[in-house]
């Protein structure tokens, strides 16, 4: 009998144990960038709470956004000194120039036309890069809302664009503006307001919810729709470490809600950016549309071309075929437009 009761004893606390790790609870923390106004920010207020519903409370995230630099997120969860980010990708263009496919100028024009490449190839293209450069597995992503210009003065034509300064915030973007005579001006994120309010730049290059949400219709009177960068990508990545520790149950639920969470955030893209264009515009602001014919003097041959080029002797340094992506982007493109 005694032997039988030690045995249940021993029984009784690897049950106890078993239990124990089962019920275990993580806590990740999260690097973000504070775009106020911006889809992105809207979709990332919702994860913690939806992924802790999805997880009966076992996985929990802490959302930071001055613990680590944004430009310097990626590179942190890589290092460990994060577990996760909402990773932007416009900051990679030195060592991981592949992930901005999306700000080649013509090449995407139409988010709907990009969530439709995600899952037979740019989703893995992307992932990929994240598993082998940074340690992380790429969990969701999404794209910042349209892009447009905020100036002082209207940008109707290409030729408007000659001689006046302009942030931007991508290198490819850059790139555009240096051929078309606009003067391509860095300027830190939390200081693109005052910039434009001192003369420091004459324009700004953002998306529609930062501009409304960072209140540019007190500094400038007009905005600008040209469709230059359209994609501006971003993906939650969590650090493998962090993501090996989860039990394969939480796993599953944790990237399922990451899923619906995306299939939300795209499907809310164009209503998000119309309010944004809205609100901006009932505050006084006067909204241009780039023409039809002012596009294709935009995206001419002689303005893009130098911009491809730049792009791909980027990828050749650091050994990705920026090519080859851009040649299975088109052919998909041209492929979904049938």
């Amino acid at each position: 009998m005694k032997k039988f009761f030690l045995g249940c004893s021993a029984l009784a606390g690897i049950a106890a144990i078993s239990a124990s790790a089962a019920a275990q609870e993580f806590t990740w923390s999260v690097g973000y960038v504070n775009a106020v106004g911006s889809s992105y920010v809207a979709t990332i207020e919702t994860v913690p709470d939806r992924i802790a519903a999805a997880t009966d409370g076992r996985v929990q995230l802490e959302l930071y956004d001055t613990l680590v630099a944004g430009p310097e997120q990626p590179a942190a969860v890589r290092d460990g000194r994060l577990d996760a980010t909402f990773a932007v990708t416009p900051w990679l263009s030195a060592e991981a120039p592949i992930m901005n496919f999306g700000h080649l100028p013509g090449l995407l024009t139409d988010v709907g036309v990009y969530q439709q490449m995600l899952d037979p190839m740019l989703r893995d293209e992307m992932a990929a890069v994240w598993a082998a450069q940074y340690n992380a597995q790429q969990l969701m992503t999404g794209v910042f809302e349209d892009q447009c210009i905020i100036s002082l003065e209207p940008l109707e034509s290409v030729g408007a664009f000659d001689g006046i300064r302009v942030r931007v915030h991508n290198t490819e973007a850059a790139a555009l503006m240096d051929q078309i005579g606009a003067v391509p001006t860095p300027v830190p994120f939390s200081e693109i307001v005052p910039a434009l309010q001192r003369g420091i730049v004459d324009a700004i290059m953002t998306s529609v919810g930062t501009a409304n949400g960072f209140g540019f219709h007190t500094v400038a009177d007009h905005i600008s729709i040209w469709r230059i960068g359209t994609v501006v990508p971003w993906s939650f990545i969590v650090n493998n470490d962090a993501w090996d520790a989860l039990p394969d149950d939480l796993k599953e639920a944790v990237a399922a809600e990451f899923r619906a969470i995306e299939d939300e955030h795209f499907a809310n893209h164009a209503s998000y950016s119309q309010a944004a264009i809205d609100a901006l515009e009932a505050n006084g602001m006067t909204v241009h549309y780039a023409s039809p014919d002012e596009m294709t003097a935009m995206f001419a041959d002689g303005n893009v071309e130098a911009v491809y080029a730049n792009w791909y002797e980027l990828n050749e340094g650091v050994g990705t075929d920026g090519r080859a992506l851009v040649d299975r982007i088109i052919e998909m493109r041209d492929e979904i437009a049938q």
